[in-house]
């Protein structure tokens, strides 16, 4: 008989990109990741530039280049090697041992509701963003790598004028934001997706703006808005400063 073949671990899947800041951010949160929960399999993308020589990546489940790009992650989220995935932004930081139950999940995908007073537009003319793109999970299965492959392109599509879905309105306000391609994408030709929310979702994903009474237990992940240097620091691969993106 063949042998069966193993089984792909769960992970963690962190993306740093263009900004130095968010190399280093990435592996505060590995640390404190670890701190929590030991046995974690991890897997870092970002420039070859940063990783090639740095010490602190070698015990990582797996390390891979990143693209040169505001929304890199989209890009790698495909390049997962995990059978289950939990996608965490690179300025955010484990506080708590329930890390590991981020993987008690069924759906094809699960995330953290977004509230609308803590960001920048929820709802618009056509619709409301409700599925925060900052921690997520989600199974290694063609129906959702066929999914984050769209998300990513349908997203420089948005970015560069090639696409923009009837009668959404603000474009000038949505255009830069992944939510909005995920907001599209899960209503429209992935709505048969499984997505589900995390149990007192907020404590995974707790931004730094966030009422004190969002969560039941205590907080997760806590997600704080990371501060990049002007002009970008010299290891950075992007010069541009962010704030002129």
């Amino acid at each position: 008989m063949p042998k069966k073949s193993k089984q792909k671990p769960n992970g963690y899947l962190i993306v740093a990109s263009q900004f130095y800041e968010y190399y280093e951010a990435a592996h505060m949160l590995i640390d404190s990741l670890l701190d929590y929960y030991p046995e974690a399999n991890i897997a870092l993308f970002a420039h070859d530039e940063w990783t090639k020589d740095d010490p602190r990546c070698d015990d990582l489940y797996h390390v891979q280049n990143a693209p040169n790009h505001v929304r890199a992650k989209l890009a790698m989220l495909t390049e997962t090697p995990f059978e289950k995935t939990v996608y965490i932004d690179a300025d955010t930081f484990v506080y708590h041992e329930d890390v590991c139950k981020m993987f008690d999940f069924e759906s094809d995908l699960v995330f953290t509701n977004i509230r609308p007073y803590a960001g920048k537009i929820a709802k618009f003319i056509g619709g409301e963003m409700t599925l925060h793109g900052g921690v997520f999970g989600y199974k290694n299965t063609p129906r959702v790598m066929e999914f984050m492959e769209d998300w990513w392109q349908y997203y420089n599509r948005q970015r560069n004028s090639l696409w923009w879905p009837k009668g959404i309105m603000p474009r000038d306000k949505l255009v830069a934001w992944d939510q909005f391609t995920l907001w599209w994408l899960t209503n429209n030709e992935y709505k048969d997706l499984d997505i589900s929310i995390y149990e007192d979702d907020a404590r995974y994903n707790f931004v730094y703006i966030y009422k004190e009474d969002e969560c039941e237990k205590p907080i997760v992940i806590w997600h704080y808005t990371l501060a990049l240097k002007d002009p970008p620091d010299e290891r950075s691969i992007n010069k541009k400063s962010r704030n002129t993106r």
